[in-house]
């Protein structure tokens, strides 16, 4: 009995364990660790909680960079303030206060330990400009290496530091260094152009009724006024649009003649009104007919002169003179004595000399140069001592897809009448950079989240990542409108080892990696 009684307790002991737990005591550290998870990430009456710290979410600044002090670095390598990371700086450590290790604060200003201190005073930190990177040997606030996330908040012309191993690292790895051209060595791009005519002085001629052209009058290389006659025309619509005229002319005569005697009737109670109103609306619709049959006339290109002339002669004649819209050379010729023609058919082309176009076509990374009232000069392969000037009048708002350029124009002069339409050259326009506006090469800028950075040389084993505002891009040289100074010495070649230097703290190589 003594033995059944003896093996029985400790079984009982372990029965009462079992039902403990069971009633709400601690999970067992052998439940699944997916369960042990979800019972971290359990809803709180604060919301969701820090699993790795076990604070609410809205607390824990260690993980939520957004909840950390504004203006105080952080350590990435310790997760802590870089004024109480004591192992990048010792000499900051206050052996009279008592220290908070699980969050690496003083606990007279760790809140999260100490909630009351919120609303309390409590001491400042320390200034975190003053702090000196020992790794690197400059201030934590300027090093590059160990806080590259500053640089999104930089302006053109501040920069962060990057040191290397030694003096010599740089010359090793092939980086170069040059100062920036000075803008006034770059103050024109050039574009490839071709001239055409003017388009707002050019005019097609064709006929406004379909025939057969009895005469020409007119032939390429001939200057000619407005008016003038250019080809006749035989044509029996045009016949009969005349003849349609008279008829209808004739029949307002009539009714006017008509509505006359109506009136004298009706004053002498002879007619009834009712026969007065009809009269008057037969007359009134014979005048809108011969207005529509005039009209026509005009549509075929006769003018008033030349109405008022067969309303004299009364011809009929199927014949129709060919003028020219606008004063200019005759630049094209398609007219053939004897030939039928149809309305629309281009027998003629007009063009005012005195001027052309220059149709221009600009890359797109150089839109950004080109303005309109911008003066153009240019050149020609074919007319070495030809030079033409004018100004910008249009720019495309589209890119093409095949050649990526965008489509512009200006306007030059043509005194000479030496600039012929097909002919090919190069325009160049003047940029308007401004006084301290320099140039680099491309290979000298890199992009960083977006942003455009140079690094300037200080010293052997220190350079300078610097913000820097671009211009115009010419795929060779970059213009660089802010951020840099003439007599900088900035990184021209393998420019990109010091942008791998400096991202390297984000790959997990920080400032205390060995």
């Amino acid at each position: 009995n003594r033995i059944r009684l003896i093996t029985a307790i400790p079984m009982a002991l372990a029965l009462v364990v079992l039902a403990a737990l069971g009633c709400g005591g601690d999970p067992s550290p052998e439940l699944p660790l997916q369960e042990n998870i979800n019972r971290d990430n359990r809803q709180s009456a604060q919301g969701e909680r820090c699993v790795r710290h076990d604070l609410p979410d809205t607390d824990c600044f260690i993980c939520d960079p957004g909840l950390r002090e504004a203006g105080r670095l952080w350590c990435g390598e310790h997760d802590r303030y870089e004024d109480r990371c004591f192992v990048c700086h010792p000499e900051l450590e206050d052996p009279d206060r008592l220290w908070c290790s699980e969050h690496n604060l003083y606990e007279d200003e760790c809140t999260l330990c100490h909630p009351e201190l919120r609303d309390a005073p409590r001491p400042r930190a320390s200034v975190s400009s003053e702090l000196a990177c020992p790794e690197h040997g400059v201030l934590e606030n300027e090093c590059g290496i160990c806080h590259p996330e500053l640089a999104a908040a930089l302006d053109p012309g501040s920069g962060l530091l990057i040191r290397f191993e030694s003096a010599q690292s740089a010359a090793k790895a092939g980086v170069e260094t040059a100062r920036p051209v000075v803008a006034s060595d770059h103050s024109e791009v050039t574009f490839l152009a071709r001239v055409a005519w003017d388009q707002n002085h050019f005019a097609r001629v064709t006929p406004l009724a379909g025939g057969v052209l009895r005469h020409v009058a007119a032939d390429v290389g001939q200057s000619v006024s407005r008016g003038d006659r250019m080809a006749t025309l035989t044509s029996p619509e045009v016949s009969r649009a005349k003849s349609e005229y008279f008829s209808a002319r004739a029949e307002e005569e009539l009714k006017l003649t008509i509505l006359a005697r109506e009136k004298e009737l009706v004053a002498q109670n002879i007619s009834a009104r009712q026969e007065l109103d009809q009269a008057r609306a037969e007359h009134e619709v014979a005048r809108n007919l011969t207005a529509m049959k005039r009209q026509r006339l005009l549509n075929f290109g006769l003018t008033e002169r030349a109405i008022l002339l067969l309303e004299e002669t009364g011809s009929t004649s199927s014949e129709l003179d060919i003028l020219a819209p606008l004063s200019g050379t005759v630049v094209d010729r398609h007219a053939v004595p004897g030939e039928a023609v149809e309305p629309g058919d281009a027998l003629f082309k007009i063009a005012r000399l005195s001027s052309m176009w220059l149709e221009l076509s600009i890359p797109e990374n150089e839109v950004s140069t080109v303005s309109i009232g911008q003066s153009v000069g240019a050149t020609f392969d074919a007319q070495p001592g030809l030079q033409a000037t004018g100004r910008v009048t249009w720019i495309g708002s589209s890119v093409d897809e095949q050649s990526r350029m965008v489509k512009g124009r200006a306007e030059v002069a043509n005194p000479d009448l030496l600039l012929r339409h097909g002919m090919f050259g190069r325009a160049s326009i003047r940029t308007e950079f401004a006084s301290d506006g320099l140039f680099v090469p491309a290979g000298a800028v890199q992009h960083i989240d977006d942003r455009a950075f140079v690094f300037v040389r200080l010293a052997d084993d220190l350079f300078e990542l610097r913000r820097v505002s671009l211009g115009v891009n010419d795929g060779a040289t970059i213009a660089i409108m802010n951020g840099l100074e003439p007599q900088d010495e900035i990184v021209v070649a393998h420019s990109f080892t010091l942008k791998s230097e400096f991202l390297k703290s984000r790959l997990g190589a920080g400032c205390v990696d060995e």
